[in-house]
């Protein structure tokens, strides 16, 4: 009876052996999960440094861009103070936006009767119209020099004006085709004879007379003619709303 009590205690302090199949299995698997971890960790390493980098790179290109066209948004600084293109824009057109309307509603009115009437004005013409000019005024500098008093401060606004320019005196040739007489020219003289012609014959001013009378004409028939033309049209001004 002894000796069963002492073999059942022998059985149940002797611990069941692990095969070395199984253990080495184990090893494996924990092996695989520490590398599994290890891989996630590396991952969310490379998609943080990725993401810095992309954050990095587009904080540059954006100051970059900032600094090229700075213009496009800031107008100038004042201290440290920027002063914005939108603010100087809505003061410009709060103090000149109706005058500046003004004359491109004149403008586009003008060249859309021409195109109507079938005028149209050259580069040759145009180039012609600046050379004439240079030469009257002096040459080119002082040309330009005196186109500034008029806000024309670029060659693209100078031959837009004389573009403007040649365009009106064609369409006041063709729809006022205007006759200056004899009579008209004579008269004109007698009454501006002591003052204007004192030493001067008829015909020495003559030509001159006649080239006045005949832009007075038709300078207050295209008024007119222009004056309907605007009133006629469907001219919306958003800034006065």
């Amino acid at each position: 009876m002894a000796k069963e009590t002492v073999k059942k205690t022998v059985r149940k302090s002797v611990k069941k052996a692990v095969p070395a199949k199984s253990r080495k299995t184990e090893i494996i698997k924990d092996i695989q999960a520490k590398n599994a971890e290890i891989k996630v960790v590396k991952k969310n390493n490379m998609s943080f440094v990725i993401k810095l980098i992309a954050v990095i790179l587009l904080g540059t290109a954006a100051f970059l861009l900032a600094q090229k066209y700075r213009s496009v948004f800031v107008a100038g600084m004042v201290n440290t103070r920027p002063v914005t293109k939108w603010e100087l824009n809505r003061r410009l057109v709060e103090r000149y936006g109706k005058v500046a309307f003004d004359e491109i509603v004149t403008e586009v009115l003008l060249m859309d009767a021409a195109k109507e009437n079938g005028v149209t004005v050259s580069k040759q013409e145009i180039e012609a119209e600046v050379a004439l000019n240079e030469t009257n005024y002096g040459g080119k500098d002082a040309l330009r020099e005196m186109a500034k008093t008029a806000g024309i401060t670029t060659d693209k606004q100078l031959n837009d004006f004389f573009e403007l320019k040649l365009t009106v005196s064609k369409l006041q040739e063709k729809l006022f085709p205007e006759e200056v007489t004899d009579e008209e020219i004579k008269t004109y003289y007698d009454e501006n004879k002591e003052l204007v012609y004192k030493d001067k014959s008829l015909d020495d001013v003559k030509e001159e007379i006649k080239s006045q009378l005949l832009q007075q004409k038709v300078s207050q028939k295209f008024s007119e003619w222009f004056g309907k033309l605007r009133e006629d049209a469907k001219i919306s001004n958003f800034m006065e709303s």
